[in-house]
């Protein structure tokens, strides 16, 4: 990913190259294809670029429009960028995507935002209405992050440009309560003031007045029906096509993940199969890499991974990741800072053993399956179809349905259907979840603080919507949360891209009947149809895999000594965030194996204890909120 910065300052101040650059100098170790910077008057941008594909080499830097007085800060990649073209009447040849952006803006206003199609992130400067707008695409592919302190507006795509004058900060004990009780984040960054933009969301700042409005729905009201299973195959198989040919366009080496799954298998086999009708040859299609741990019994992923190099004729790379070789001790920060908690001592040694080979490779570009499970119907929950069944007052479907499903899931029928009552109305009544998931030793008024101020903006529920659609909205929210590229690295690191992920894609999964994606007893009906002969068989119809918990529970246990030393008197309960005797008891208990329905949440602890220690060893105490 590219990163794009720049500073809104009051009415009276100019921005400066110089200001421009001093903020630029901060990531100059990720700006791998120079730094540029452009500023007029109170507003300034500045663009370093990471090439990935063809187009992204149009970008020279920020853009400004010399009609209007706009200026745009763009990192990303328009796929319908020809569309637009024709739509604007651009017959510039090889416009660049920022030149696209600024034409749909004088034509359109606000309401440009919902035509982009594609992964990226802008910020675009409105010079007639002296207002910021920041935006995000649907799934928020690339990040952008905000701060407001007096009559200064500070944006970036990268959170080490905060700490470009200010080396100490000070913590948001909301984010850390909702890191710890394992609940998604939202817009809420470690740091207190600093936010992220929404993904599928435009910020528009004008004045002291912060607009933050949607481009794009995630719960959608109108559904497709068709004749027969056929038409909806060929409909799933074209747009996953489109999705992947999307992401592998010409431009830096790509790489896709291969991990034995459903979902990572079904990118690079589609991707084969487009490359085939292409006329090329096995050494030119996708290059993988496979991760794989042989202490993980429920991760054995050798056999489906080499099932698929062996029938594509194209060996990837392979990569040992064992849990035992974390060391469960703080970072220590003589490369870098970790802005974001999730590392110990070890992680750093990874990064550049993954560095390496993807530089010697020249790959700029990762593929990642995430979002297929979700999407596709890998959770076999009968729950989101049986209460659209309840509130359209279809009664005879709901207890023949409901019949169906009690007999893989064994289930009395009289129970399924009272599951499906309550399932109805904890959709409708909203998210209670963090009432339900705090772990036992969160301090109760960081726990009062977290439901009282929320994070997520999935919360949105209308009685019109129907349950499923509600569902796939919450997901939708979890899955945005979990994405790769939100994690925080020292060293220049691969630009992800997930093709299941894609605009055209979800709106399609998402409007079809939940019957097409999901039956009794049979997960990823519309996927094993559609990709039936394209996909080996061993990998489209094996179970879904296991819940990775031995090989981590192995290292913490292995760790032990470590751990225990990590909290005699972690930083955590000097904080206020924690009950440190109830914290130590279900340690206590986790690291004797007797009960693990903590270990997620403790895990957590872990990493938010090491990153804040870390922190503490290279820049100074991050400082407790007031």
């Amino acid at each position: 990913m590219s990163i794009i910065f720049g500073v809104r300052k009051s009415e009276e101040d100019l921005v400066t190259e110089q200001d421009l650059l001093h903020l630029g100098h901060t990531t100059d170790r990720y700006a791998l294809d120079g730094t540029s910077v452009h500023s007029r008057g109170r507003v300034g941008m500045g663009f370093q670029p990471y090439h990935t594909h063809e187009r992204s080499r149009l970008e020279c830097g920020p853009s400004s429009d010399n009609d209007t007085g706009n200026m745009l800060g763009f990192d990303g990649r328009l796929d319908n960028h020809k569309e637009l073209c024709s739509l604007l009447n651009i017959a510039v040849p090889q416009a660049s995507d920022s030149v696209i952006v600024l034409a749909a803006f004088a034509r359109w206003g606000e309401s440009c935002f919902a035509r982009l199609t594609g992964d990226w992130a802008l910020a675009l400067w409105c010079h007639n209405d002296r207002a910021l707008y920041l935006a995000r695409d649907h799934a928020g592919s690339r990040t952008l992050y905000y701060e407001i302190t007096k009559d200064t507006l500070l944006w970036t795509s990268h959170l080490e440009t905060f700490f470009a004058d200010t080396p100490s900060r000070t913590l948001d004990e909301t984010y850390a309560a909702g890191y710890l009780a394992c609940l998604p984040t939202g817009n809420l960054t470690p740091y207190r003031g600093i936010r992220s933009v929404p993904p599928a969301h435009y910020l528009r700042f004008r004045d002291d007045n912060l607009l933050c409005q949607p481009h794009w729905t995630w719960m959608v009201r109108e559904q497709i029906s068709y004749r027969s299973d056929v038409e909806y195959d060929e409909h799933f198989l074209s747009l996953f096509k489109q999705s992947i040919k999307r992401r592998t366009i010409p431009g830096a080496p790509v790489i896709a993940q291969l991990s034995g799954g459903v979902d990572s298998t079904a990118i690079v086999c589609v991707s084969d199969a487009i490359r085939r009708e292409q006329g090329v040859c096995p050494e030119d299609l996708l290059d993988t890499i496979s991760f794989y741990d042989d202490s993980e019994p429920t991760w054995d992923e050798k056999p489906y991974f080499m099932l698929v190099e062996r029938q594509r004729g194209k060996v990837g790379h392979h990569v040992p990741a064992s849990f035992l070789k974390h060391t469960y001790k703080p970072h220590e920060g003589t490369s870098g800072i970790y802005r974001l908690p999730g590392q110990d001592s070890y992680t750093i040694e990874a990064e550049r053993d993954l560095y390496q080979l993807t530089e010697a490779n020249g790959y700029r570009v990762v593929l990642s399956g995430i979002g297929g499970d979700e999407v596709l119907g890998g959770v076999p929950n009968a729950l989101p179809e049986l209460s659209d069944l309840l509130m359209c007052g279809d009664l005879r479907a709901l207890c023949q349905r409901s019949f169906a499903w009690s007999l893989p899931t064994r289930k009395p029928l009289i129970r399924l259907i009272a599951e499906t009552i309550a399932f109805t109305y904890e959709t409708y009544r909203g998210d209670r979840m963090a009432e339900t998931t705090a772990p036992p030793w969160l301090n109760p008024s960081q726990l009062t603080s977290l439901l009282n101020q929320g994070t997520n903006i999935s919360d949105t529920r209308s009685l019109g919507l129907r349950p499923s659609a509600i569902c796939n909205g919450a997901t939708w929210w979890t899955i945005l949360d979990t994405l790769p590229h939100l994690s925080f690295t020292l060293l220049p690191s691969c630009e992800y891209r997930y093709p299941y992920l894609d605009k055209d894609l979800v709106d399609f999964l998402f409007r079809i009947p939940r019957t097409q994606i999901i039956q009794p007893g049979r997960r990823r009906l519309l996927m094993r149809r559609a990709l039936k002969g394209i996909v080996p068989s061993e990998v489209l119809e094996r179970p879904r895999k296991a819940y990775l918990l031995r090989g981590p529970l192995s290292s913490l246990q292995h760790a032990e000594a470590p751990i225990r030393n990590l909290f005699r008197a972690p930083r955590i309960a000097g904080l206020g965030l924690v009950n440190l005797p109830n914290l130590n008891l279900a340690l206590e208990t986790l690291l004797k194996g007797a009960d693990t329905c903590n270990f997620r949440s403790l895990t957590r602890a872990i990493a938010l204890e090491l990153w804040l220690r870390s922190i503490d060893n290279a820049s100074g105490p991050i400082i407790a909120a007031a």
